[in-house]
């Protein structure tokens, strides 16, 4: 009871930090530290559901969700005056909101007892987060403070990960239990997501240690998060947390604004830790030594998804074009493809998000959810590109890796469109692309709203009224 206790206090802590500083920027950095607590939503997911007005009261629990909620009603508030600021001019707009829209429209044609479930009944939050906290993010400062949260976030959440598994602290799902051994997950409902976002915080961090230098945010946040996040990481058990960290890593220092001999020093060095590493757990032995092992064989890596995957494929293809509906999943896999399963396999929930969508939304999905990526892709190598700031170009290169990582660990575990974090890095990749202190434009204006007085001048036709050099450039 104790550590419940304070698992309130901290939530009701990061709610009320707003309300007391009035600072509507810190929104941004509450949802990123609040998100990771979905301690009361697991616990009371047998009492609430997962569906209804009782499970979108569940998904309130967590005080990161309700930071987002916070962060829509006080941009739009703020906004009243100015409601064209809240459809920025991004060129991801129409790929997420055709993605979004099919999910809306997947719930119409799902037999689902339980539709619409939480991941769509959250949706909505989800679309006014990414459209309201880019207003929020303007230049280096905001992206210092976000990059801070992310970092506190995970050295906290790396302490009580390597407490769980040293000291037997806060070992709060019993289901976790291998080998004898408990799987960390601090306040994550699952460990692979507790590894996936530890992966996230440490490619960060090592991107910050090599591109800044030592400053503040490098010496007490960044280098605790490399030492401590990197052990955690292992205590999670998560196979495909260690090969994400790969993975991220790679991409981070590939991208990191340093002299390229750097950058290959670095890589070799890396690999000969890790191979020392490996090594090293190997001949102490013990579950993680065996869940080492695993890697090298596919069957066992794999594990029930080969089944899931199969079945999955079955149901693609007898409704290759829409697909069963959005959260159909599981229910159309009891239905009519449990014979794809054997005997022995008790999990039915998808782990592979590239088969959830073709499953639940068919080809129209899959093309959706392949616009958006390439789109994203695109936008993040014309940012990286268009500005020469260093700060600027480790954000956006931790950024994309960040989103591969994510999309990459969704292969094996599930979690993609419903992850909360996946739609804060879209507010973040189109902050990055609007805000003027981080583009180097001279003004980033939203879909609709009216140019300013002097660009309309300029624009008379014939140029009847001609505006001197100075007064252009001061405009």
């Amino acid at each position: 009871m104790l550590e419940i206790a304070l698992l309130i206090a901290a939530q009701a802590v990061l709610l009320g930090a707003v309300v007391i500083l009035r600072e509507p920027k810190l929104l941004i950095p509450c949802v990123i530290l609040g998100l990771p607590f979905e301690f009361l939503e697991t616990e009371l997911m047998d009492s609430l559901g997962s569906s209804g007005a009782a499970g979108a009261v569940r998904s309130m629990l967590n005080p990161g969700q309700a930071a987002m909620a916070a962060t829509v009603v006080v941009v739009a508030v703020r906004e009243r005056h100015t409601p064209w600021r809240l459809i920025p001019n991004s060129s991801l707009l129409l790929p997420l909101g055709l993605l979004c829209f099919l999910l809306f429209a997947g719930v119409g044609w799902s037999d689902n007892p339980l539709r619409p479930d939480n991941s769509v009944l959250i949706l909505p939050l989800y679309i006014g987060f990414v459209l309201a906290a880019p207003t929020l993010v303007e230049d280096r400062r905001d992206l210092e403070r976000i990059a801070g949260a992310f970092l506190l976030a995970a050295v906290l959440l790396a302490l009580l990960a390597v407490s769980q598994r040293l000291l037997g602290v806060f070992t709060w799902r019993d289901m976790l239990f291998s080998g004898g051994v408990y799987r960390s997950n601090a306040t994550f409902s699952d460990p692979n997501m507790l590894a996936r976002f530890l992966v996230i915080a440490i490619g960060l961090a090592a991107g910050l240690v090599l591109a800044t230098g030592p400053r503040r945010q490098t010496l007490y946040l960044a280098a605790p998060t490399l030492a401590v996040g990197s052990i955690a990481v292992l205590a999670t058990g998560s196979r495909s947390g260690w090969v994400m960290l790969l993975l991220v890593g790679f991409v981070v220092v590939m991208t990191a604004p340093i002299a390229r001999y750097t950058k290959a020093r670095l890589t070799l060095g890396a690999l000969g830790a890790l191979v020392l590493g490996v090594g090293l757990l190997l001949m102490q032995g013990g579950a993680d030594a065996e869940r080492v092992k695993s890697l090298t064989n596919s069957a066992s890596l794999i594990g029930q998804r080969e089944f899931l995957i199969r079945a999955g494929w079955e149901m693609w293809k007898d409704s290759p074009l829409i697909g069963w509906g959005t959260g159909n999943f599981q229910e159309t896999l009891i239905v009519g493809y449990l014979d794809y399963l054997p005997w022995w396999a008790r999990t039915t929930l998808s782990h592979t998000s590239a088969i959830s969508v073709l499953a639940e939304l068919g080809i129209v999905g899959a093309a959706a959810l392949l616009f958006v990526s390439l789109r994203i892709g695109a936008t993040m190598v014309r940012a990286y590109f268009a500005t020469g700031r260093v700060y600027n170009r480790l954000f956006v290169g931790w950024l994309g890796a960040a989103l591969l990582g994510i999309l990459f660990s969704s292969q094996s575990e599930g979690r993609l469109l419903d992850d909360p974090f996946l739609w804060v890095f879209f507010a973040l990749v189109i902050a990055i692309e609007t805000a003027p202190g981080l583009t180097g434009k001279p003004h980033s204006r939203g879909v609709f709203e009216p140019k300013p007085r002097g660009e309309l001048r300029r624009e008379t036709a014939g140029g009847a009224l001609p505006v001197p050099a100075a007064a252009a450039s001061a405009e």
